[in-house]
């Protein structure tokens, strides 16, 4: 084979007698555009010559020369170029600018860049011709990506090596999710954000954590079996607790809500109130948020199963309030959108404490959790409608307590909290001040946080020490007397 000169620039030669760039061929992958630049060669010829070197190594147009191998052209124009070894790469990468390559291949550029052609801080390009060239090779290729891609793409690499180490497999495999359209930069930056501080807390929360204080208590320990706290001690239990096969809260693989059997769920779940029957007082009230799911196409009747068992349990029930939320869960299927979730009053007797005249105090002009505003005794309505605001705290209030849990170090994963809005208005029907409130189940302590604003005392029990740490942040702001 000959090389045939056409100018004194251009020249052609076989595809067969060119060697592959090693540098781009490991960095670049088919791009997305690879049949509209195939169909464009095999229609007008190669229009852009191959840099290669005296060696015959291609610096520039490996895609290209694979093209051309594929649609067994004959020849195609190159330029020779006697670049030193230290330029090859670089004429390499910023030969390639304007394809449309896949995030992968950005990364590749970007670390090859800053690895190899950084110029250093306070250099003076103006008296190193090579050292200009680099800048401005450099400079081209990252205005083509933007700086806001490069910023990203930087800080999800450095992310993915804190995780995981100097695993290329494990970046290349996250950024190609972006090109799949399974999440964006942004998204992805996000999400290696929270699997640092998940790898954090591992660190940072120990095995067993409480919070005691004169006025709070909350035991890391199940709240089966309440031997802290006397007989007939607590005036009000205000609880949520975890729904049936909706949410993991970390707690271990036999936590309540994860039984595969609802009738399983059920029992498991009002076996924990039986001691809970001890420790309240006999004008004492018991309020239990509990929603459905649905299996296989239907719902499991999850919160008329609890009422019906906990009724044969010996319990009497007195209400049900529906929570009407702004931040329903859309449910697919044949069925409308489930709007609000069940809350029952339970009582041990009919002589039970329930005053509703703060009511007479409340501004409530659009009805949201009552009727009769304008009248001298208003009274609660059972849909406590949160739809409107009602006391600023529509949806879940882990927002800010989310922030402080990051200034103090640790990520709060809890996301399932009630208004605050709730807690108060069952705290101020069914108490009174210096009263004891108790939630078994603790999450992040919003009724801790109603119990102190209304001078109440708290009692919180809490299988997970990350939401004790998280309701130790919420509730350190107040007045709360003396740690243990």
């Amino acid at each position: 084979m000959k090389t045939i000169n056409l100018s004194p620039n251009v020249s052609v030669v076989a595809p067969q007698m060119l060697k592959k760039n090693s540098t781009t061929y490991s960095m670049y992958v088919v791009p997305v555009n690879y049949e509209e630049i195939r169909n464009n060669i095999r229609e007008f010829g190669l229009l852009t010559p191959l840099l290669v070197n005296f060696e015959y190594e291609i610096i520039s147009g490996n895609l290209r020369h694979q093209i051309a191998l594929d649609l067994g052209l004959e020849e195609v124009p190159v330029v020779f170029v006697d670049a030193p070894e230290e330029m090859k790469a670089v004429l390499s990468v910023s030969s390639n600018q304007f394809r449309v390559k896949s995030m992968v291949e950005i990364a590749s550029e970007i670390r090859f860049y800053d690895e190899y052609y950084s110029v250093g801080r306070g250099r003076r390009t103006d008296l190193s011709p090579q050292m200009k060239v680099v800048k401005d090779e450099k400079d081209t290729a990252y205005k083509s990506i933007g700086q806001y891609k490069i910023n990203k793409i930087k800080s999800i690499e450095k992310k993915v090596i804190e995780l995981h180490g100097n695993n290329i497999e494990i970046l290349n495999r996250e950024l190609s999710k972006i090109d799949k359209e399974e999440t964006t930069l942004n998204e992805l930056d996000k999400k290696l954000d929270r699997e640092l501080l998940k790898k954090n807390n591992e660190v940072v929360i120990p095995a067993q954590y409480e919070y005691i204080t004169e006025k709070v208590k909350i035991y890391n320990s199940s709240c089966g079996d309440l031997f802290h706290l006397g007989d007939e001690s607590i005036q009000t239990v205000i609880t949520s607790p975890p729904y049936f096969q909706m949410r993991n809260y970390g707690t271990g693989k036999n936590q309540l809500g994860l039984e595969k059997d609802v009738l399983n769920f059920i029992n498991n779940l009002c076996d924990l109130f039986e001691d809970t029957k001890r420790v309240l007082k006999k004008e004492g009230s018991l309020f239990v948020n509990i929603n459905d799911c649905v299996i296989d196409g239907q719902y499991q009747s999850v919160p008329e199963l609890f009422l019906i068992e906990m009724r044969r349990r010996g319990w009497r029930y007195v209400d049900q309030y529906l929570w009407l939320k702004t931040n329903a869960q859309f449910t697919q299927g044949k069925r409308s959108v489930r709007n609000y979730e069940p809350i029952f009053h339970f009582v041990k007797s009919a002589d039970y404490f329930f005053n509703d005249t703060w009511l007479s105090e409340f501004v409530d002009e659009k009805n949201n959790i009552s009727m009769g505003t304008k009248m001298k005794y208003p009274k609660l309505v059972s849909g406590l409608d949160f739809r409107d605001n009602i006391l600023k705290s529509a949806g879940s209030n882990t927002l800010d307590l989310r922030n402080k849990c990051l200034e103090s170090g640790f990520l709060m994963e809890h996301s399932a909290t009630f208004p605050l809005s709730l807690p108060l208005i069952f705290v101020l029907s069914t108490s009174k001040p210096g009263d004891i409130i108790l939630d078994m189940f603790n999450g992040t302590a919003s009724t801790g946080e109603i119990s102190v604003l209304t001078n109440r005392k708290y009692v919180g029990y809490e299988l997970n020490p990350q939401f004790v740490m998280a309701s130790e942040v919420r509730l350190s702001e107040y007045e709360l007397g003396e740690v243990a």
